[in-house]
């Protein structure tokens, strides 16, 4: 079966109360080698068996089953303005090797084998996660072989789902720490609309937004990148016609897909490498872990070697001649997709949640994990064709393994089987003009690098993308320098009581500033609101380009003793705070937030707008005086609404967005700070998060709390 194509969408106007379990279930993920084509890939000769996966079974509310526990689970379908209340219930089972018999388990299997480290910030129902990071436990060591720090976590699995893209109380945006276990432990932002019993949360979601396509995931703290990569996801589509293109493929012409990668074993179960077992050196495709005695089992980033598209391997599909509506997804933990369509015309529809005005033809669909893409492809001319879908993304992105050349069976992703015709096609045409959103999307920019005309920027947030590096490899990776918990970072603590530096007020336009100082390409994403891109812009590293210094980075010669710090290291003073481990010239003091404080009075920047002193925070040195002349708008296909962005190494990423609902207009020349358009208040409950949506990252600290501020 491919996926949600083959199981009927839940309609959530008939069916507006639904209970959502997560269970562990049995699944036939990998078919049998000698009857299934493979159009990319290999599969190994092992016995197949069903791997075990987590999943959202989906009920109405007298129980019956609308969609069985399947990776992924049966679509939601939304009509805007149609609110749906959802009871989540974990019922996910904890791993006991006891219910082993020979090589069958009888429960709690997945846990087994996909590993939570308790030494990053996480989840935690048992409480040791701070005592181990304080206590520094050296894993690597065999007299701490028996601290807890060191042991894999195996109690009743914390879970939480967040609904990507959605214009939510903060209440019931299943934020990291809001958590729940099936045995009734409850992280401290736990939320529910009534109490339904332990082991449960129920949300309501107004679905007042724009039609889009969103889709709903775990977001545990620490824990997300196992519970997605075990199967946790499902795809949430908002329709409303009076505003979506017509006459668009829809019915069994409309297919939803989400694209990731995945490792298995020998016993056809999801293999997830960790440095725990004894052929990790030949297993992960990215190294082992790069600081064992830190985190015994956290890794940078997974990297599979089986291509996996609704949660089948390499998969066929038969199409008709005609145009298909294909909504795509990455959810991988962080490989980034650039697919093609060989000689089949592909259109872009939307991106994330909202349409474009216009279809943009694409040569190929580039996202990264978090990012959507709404596309038409026409195969109205390929009767009787095979159509590979091929992908040439390296992983990391943009210096990692290529497909095809280190990964030769990631090239290849799966396959279109074009019958002959059968029947009229009536859709829309994109080559003709059609398809075209029927009101204009909201323009915080022109598309093309400029502000919008009229639009008023209330603040500019210069925030940069920091890697915490040792000998090894990766630590952890940052926001702005700052933990997740900002209290841990010493110069935000004296500033900022409880953490929170982002507190945008609500109705505001903000630009924010996003400095990759990394060497990968990070997509960020923010709950709550979307934002349009402005630009991508390069910055002068080490002076070579600009002559200003030694650039913004400063230039690393590969020796500590003659490597030469710039702007931003500069910035940490001499002598360096006594919080400070200067062992690293070009990053002198990891996780302590920025080098300046956050917000200095007074401090402003002019926009090319013709705004005036807009004011900008962030406790960064100016980025300005080390820009390249090399400033480009997004491409066509990712300059309308989004909630997940590029930013690429070694650039500044602009991008501007509104705290208000994307449907409410703009008022020329006028800022709407102090006013709230959606129709809760998002400035009560917990709050929200923006993080990068590598999933390894965001689950060690590259993650930080916002709050909406009246």
């Amino acid at each position: 079966m491919f996926g949600p194509a083959g199981i009927p969408r839940v309609d959530t106007q008939a069916h507006p109360q639904l209970t959502i379990t997560m269970k562990e279930v049995e699944q036939q993920v990998l078919p049998d080698p000698n009857q299934t084509p493979y159009p990319g890939g290999t599969c190994p000769a092992v016995n197949v068996q069903k791997t075990r996966v987590w999943a959202y079974e989906t009920a109405d509310k007298n129980g019956r089953i609308l969609g069985p526990a399947r990776w992924p689970a049966v679509t939601l379908d939304i009509r805007r303005h149609t609110p749906t209340v959802v009871k989540y219930q974990n019922e996910l089972p904890q791993f006991n090797p006891s219910n082993l018999v020979g090589n069958i388990f009888s429960d709690g299997l997945v846990q087994g084998v996909l590993t939570v480290d308790q030494t990053i910030h996480w989840a935690d129902p048992n409480g040791v996660m701070l005592q181990c990071m304080a206590a520094m436990v050296d894993c690597t060591k065999a007299e701490n072989s028996d601290s807890p720090c060191c042991k894999p976590f195996t109690g009743a699995p914390p879970s939480v789902p967040h609904l990507h893209g959605a214009e939510v109380p903060s209440q019931f945006d299943g934020g990291p720490d809001a958590w729940f276990t099936q045995d009734g432990k409850k992280g401290p932002a736990y939320a529910t609309l009534y109490n339904a019993g332990d082991g449960t949360a129920v949300y309501a979601y107004p679905n007042s937004q724009e039609p889009g396509t969103l889709w709903f995931h775990d977001h545990s703290l620490g824990a997300t990148r196992t519970n997605v990569y075990s199967g946790l996801e499902a795809f949430y589509l908002v329709r409303d016609p009076a505003n979506e293109p017509k006459n668009l493929p829809s019915g069994p012409f409309e297919i939803e897909m989400v694209f990731q990668d995945r490792q298995f074993d020998t016993n056809s179960q999801l293999f997830f490498p960790d440095g725990s077992g004894a052929d990790v050196a030949t297993s992960n495709l990215n190294g082992p872990p790069t600081n064992p005695d830190l985190h015994p089992f956290w890794i940078p980033e997974f990297i599979g070697d089986v291509a996996v598209v609704n949660g089948a391997p390499w998969p066929y599909l038969k199409v008709e001649p005609r145009r298909y509506r294909l909504r795509l997804l990455n959810g991988a933990n962080a490989r980034v997709f650039r697919l093609s369509f060989g000689t089949a015309p592909v259109f872009q529809i939307g991106a994330d949640d909202n349409y474009l005005d216009a279809p943009v033809p694409v040569q190929q669909v580039f996202i990264a994990p978090g990012e959507r893409a709404d596309v038409i492809v026409d195969f109205s001319r390929l009767a009787r064709e095979e159509i590979v879908v091929t992908n040439n993304a390296p992983v990391p992105y943009p210096d990692g393994l290529i497909p095809g050349v280190d990964q030769p069976g990631m090239a290849s992703v799966m396959m279109f089987k074009v019958q002959s015709r059968q029947g009229r096609d009536n859709s829309c045409n994109p080559a003709a003009g059609e398809c075209r959103r029927p009101n204009p999307v909201l323009r915080l920019t022109d598309g093309k690098g400029n502000l919008a005309r009229g639009v008023k920027i209330d603040k500019v947030r210069q925030l940069i993308l920091k890697e915490h590096e040792s000998p090894g490899g990766p630590v952890e990776v940052l926001l702005n320098n700052t933990r997740w918990d900002g209290t841990r970072s010493p110069n935000i603590a004296p500033f900022f009581a409880d953490g929170i530096t982002e507190t945008p007020r609500i109705g505001s336009t903000e630009m924010w500033e996003i400095i990759n100082l990394t060497g990968d390409a990070h997509p960020i994403h923010t709950h709550l609101v979307q934002f349009e891109i402005l630009n991508r812009q390069s910055f002068d590293a080490d002076g070579t380009i600009t002559g200003v210094g030694n650039g913004y980075i400063g230039l690393d010669t590969g020796n500590p003793a003659t490597t030469i710090p710039g702007a931003w290291a500069k910035a940490f003073g001499s002598p360096l705070p006594l919080q400070c481990d200067g062992l690293d010239p070009l990053n002198p003091c990891p996780a302590y937030g920025p080098p300046l404080p956050y917000v200095i009075a007074g401090e402003t920047v002019d926009l090319p707008n013709g705004q005036k002193k807009v004011p900008v925070v962030g406790g960064n040195p100016d980025i300005t005086p080390y820009l390249i002349n090399d400033a480009a708008p997004p491409s066509p296909e990712e300059s309308g609404l989004k909630d997940t962005g590029k930013a690429n190494p070694g650039q500044v990423m602009r991008i501007v967005m509104r705290w208000a609902p994307t449907s409410a207009p703009l008022i020329p020349g006028r800022s709407l700070a102090g006013i709230n358009l959606y129709p809760f208040d998002p400035t009560t409950g917990p709050g929200y998060v923006w993080h990068c949506h590598i999933l390894d990252h965001e689950d060690n600290e590259m993650m930080r709390p916002y709050k909406v501020r009246k």
